[in-house]
């Protein structure tokens, strides 16, 4: 990763713009206790991944992702009216692929990201945003984590609005 090539970002529990909940979203977890229950929604999810993005040559597998569960990651599926169309990624400590250690996090820490809401179904515009939305508040609401960092690529204009849309702030983290 070229740290030139992206913004650093952190979100504090104090600083989160909940949005009102809309009952056609909804965000599960799931981590290596559960994920065969969710084989084919991330089955579904990697392959709207590789058909949305098919110039991604690190695009994960379903291999690679039952690697990011045995490394402590977790998944918050992304669902629309009940249809798996996106995923998020989380981890105790910031692993860019969600396996490998980069940088160790204190324990009220959380690394994520990984965000991802197919383009390929059909799904209200504000999707993206709301995947986002409920993604921090289940970080930060529902778990014992009260900061979130993460990054955006300079390229993706949207990641970047939605994010600050949120409370994000900019800041720099990694060593």
């Amino acid at each position: 990763m070229n740290k030139n090539e992206i913004i650093q970002i952190r979100l504090l529990k104090e600083d989160f713009k909940p949005y009102p909940k809309k009952d056609h979203y909804k965000m599960v977890y799931v981590d290596i206790e559960n994920y065969k229950d969710f084989e084919n929604d991330l089955k579904r999810v990697v392959s709207l991944v590789h058909n949305d993005l098919p110039d991604w040559d690190d695009a994960p597998t379903y291999e690679i992702v039952l690697e990011r569960f045995k490394s402590n990651s977790h998944s918050l599926l992304f669902y629309y009216n009940d249809e798996c169309i996106g995923w998020n990624w989380g981890t105790p400590n910031v692993c860019f692929d969600y396996i490998n250690l980069h940088q160790t996090l204190k324990e009220n820490e959380l690394y994520g990201g990984g965000c991802f809401v197919s383009k390929s179904v059909k799904r209200p515009a504000d999707a993206g945003f709301y995947n986002y939305n409920m993604m921090f508040d289940y970080w930060i609401n529902n778990t014992d984590y009260d900061t979130f960092y993460g990054y955006v690529d300079y390229w993706n204009k949207a990641a970047i609005r939605v994010n600050f849309q949120n409370g994000v702030k900019v800041f720099d983290y990694l060593k």
